[in-house]
């Protein structure tokens, strides 16, 4: 299997958040708007629909979103599984501090289904901190 940095998915994405950059809004949005915005930023990313949820958290400097595995298939290894559901954050989070620059933090859970697949804590600041389920090794 080919790097993730050669594969064609991952590639579009990266075209997806340099078309959302060039077309975005200033850095600053209304605190009601950002949940939404973080929202199509990441449905721009993992597909229209996948976020489940979008809300702010922490009086507005942070973001929480739910969303559906956009590259989960059973038949991957916990390895693949666990470099590709990586990589939808980076993308997705990149995207959302790019655009929103008064958002410090994202929160996020990705699940499959009823299944919850990780969960963890993206920031400005500090290392990204993603907690997978136990049957993928977390």
């Amino acid at each position: 299997m080919a790097p993730l940095w050669l594969r064609p998915a991952v590639w579009a994405a990266a075209v997806l958040v340099a078309v959302a950059a060039a077309v975005s809004p200033s850095g600053t949005a209304r605190a009601e708007d950002r949940a939404t915005i973080a929202r199509n930023l990441a449905e721009n990313i993992l597909g229209k629909g996948m976020v489940r949820s979008s809300r702010l958290i922490e009086d507005g400097r942070a973001v929480a979103l739910v969303w559906e595995s956009a590259t989960f298939k059973a038949t991957n290894s916990v390895a693949v599984t666990r470099e590709l559901l990586q990589a939808e954050v980076q993308l997705a989070v990149g995207a959302i501090f790019h655009v929103l620059r008064d958002v410090e933090g994202v929160q996020f859970v990705i699940v499959h289904g009823h299944r919850r697949l990780c969960a963890g804590r993206a920031s400005r600041v500090r290392p990204l901190l993603i907690r997978y389920a136990r049957d993928l090794d977390g």
